[in-house]
């Protein structure tokens, strides 16, 4: 499309010096109350190795968005809409600039729904009131080095740098946000009968596994970034994000990488296996070792990994796949999990979408066999799911790319929000263990929403 060719002529050779920020939530906070796009990616558990940089950008030169098959691409200047078989696919005229920077440099930032599957796989979706995918093209950024304590501006157009310092001086009230919980998407006793019939599936031999999730819907009025302030304390993660375009927000602390692409090495970190955190160490040791020693959780773990191996291996050289961690444990704020590490070589003239897409959707959040755990998914439950089991992160210019998998996650839009989870069913699952694991993980959600100083709409 020619929109992308005016884009491209954008871009210019990256340039990259020493900014003096020491704190990038209260550069975001900021520019959140300035702007009507911006974002934060931030990582709170560097230690764990998912995650180092927190990055903010704002005010994209465009916003890239696709529907059913229908795409808008919106700059300042102009708006064009056109239609395509697998929109994702034009973004690679974006991406593969030959520059070379670690990371996220400038690029394409935001997410990718659940329903995306549509474009690439013959699976029947739900629809959604969410966008397939929203980006904006951001072609400058702010890049703190969460080890070195060391922070950066890059910028591919116009130098910000000084629009950047006065902003970041600027001290700024959260605004009141209020919320009512409706209710979940399925009660109780209709979520154990899903996962009473999806288990009558996996004993006939269609599926090893599928992941049947259910939504707690609520209404949001005012401003967001107290619920995401709030979350960064009570559960930090290795994928923390709070993304504004405009009437949509996406804000979440997922523990778990979808893919990363650099310098072309391709990975990503399967975690299947759930436990809560301990009250005491001691519970909470026994809480692992007794993780550990589930063999439905490990058959699960592996199940997943093999999925992810098979995932990865499709896009990379020959012998280049290998599984560097497995069965390891990671721990987070309200709950431990089994985590495992898979990377592979990609093999020539292929590219971050071609890797988006082969990993896409994540395993832990579809199932095996992929292909027929998703369309059980679609039968099993009642509504699309948006960005909950999809992606959010980026893929930048220089060809690299990160996505989280959006779990333990809030989405909004415009005054409508939900809290999604999900839960592997295998065929020797409690129903009614699945209904509360699907609570326990939005659990830091909706604490963080109770304890944000929001107000209940009465």
């Amino acid at each position: 499309m020619n929109v992308f060719g005016n884009l491209k002529k954008l871009i210019k050779k990256p340039t990259t010096k020493k900014i003096d920020i020491d704190n990038p939530f209260k550069l975001f906070k900021n520019l959140y109350y300035n702007y009507n796009d911006a974002f934060l990616l931030e990582s709170m558990e560097s230690d764990n190795g998912l995650a180092r940089y927190s990055i903010v950008g704002f005010n994209p030169v465009a916003k890239i968005k696709a529907h059913d098959h229908h795409v808008t691409i919106t700059t300042d200047t102009e708006t064009i809409e056109y239609e395509a078989e697998n929109p994702l696919l034009d973004l690679k005229s974006l991406i593969n600039n030959d520059y070379e920077q670690k990371g996220f440099r400038g690029g394409l930032m935001g997410y990718v729904s659940y329903e995306s599957i549509k474009y690439f796989e013959d699976v029947p979706t739900h629809k959604s009131i969410y966008p397939d995918f929203e980006f904006g093209l951001f072609l400058d950024c702010v890049v703190y080095d969460n080890i070195h304590k060391t922070c950066e501006y890059t910028t591919l157009n116009e130098d910000r740098t000084e629009l950047i310092k006065k902003i970041y001086q600027e001290e700024h009230t959260n605004g009141i946000l209020e919320y009512k919980i409706i209710q979940e998407d399925f009660e109780e006793d209709e979520y154990k009968d899903a996962v009473q019939e999806t288990k009558g599936l996996i004993t006939d031999g269609e599926i090893f596994q599928a992941v049947i999730s259910n939504s707690e819907n609520l209404v949001l009025k005012g401003s967001k970034l107290p619920l995401y302030e709030h979350l960064r304390k009570i559960n930090p993660s290795p994928y923390m994000y709070h993304i504004k375009l405009g009437e949509r927000e996406i804000i979440g602390s997922s523990p778990e990488m979808l893919m990363r692409l650099e310098k072309g090495i391709i990975e990503s970190y399967p975690i299947a296996g759930t436990r809560p955190r301990g009250k005491t160490p001691e519970e909470d040791k026994e809480l692992e070792e007794s993780l550990l020693n589930d063999e439905k959780e490990l058959a699960e773990h592996l199940m997943l990994v093999d999925l992810s191996r098979n995932d990865i291996g499709k896009i990379s050289k020959r012998d280049s796949v290998e599984v560097e961690e497995f069965y390891g444990i990671r721990k987070f704020s309200h709950v431990q999990h089994i985590v495992s590490h898979v990377t592979g070589k990609i093999k020539n003239k292929l590219d971050a979408i071609d890797a988006f897409m082969s990993l896409f959707p994540a395993g832990t959040l579809s199932g095996a066999p992929k292909i027929r755990a998703m369309e059980i998914i679609n039968q099993k439950e009642k509504y699309a799911r948006g960005p909950y089991g999809g992606a959010v992160g980026y893929f930048s210019l220089n060809g690299n790319a990160d996505f989280a998998i959006t779990i333990r996650t809030l989405t909004t839009n415009k005054e409508r929000a939900e809290i999604q989870a999900g839960a592997g069913i295998v065929y020797d699952s409690i129903p009614k263990s699945e209904y509360e694991e699907c609570r326990r993980k939005r659990q830091a959600i909706v604490q963080a929403l109770q304890e944000s100083g929001s107000e209940v709409i009465q």
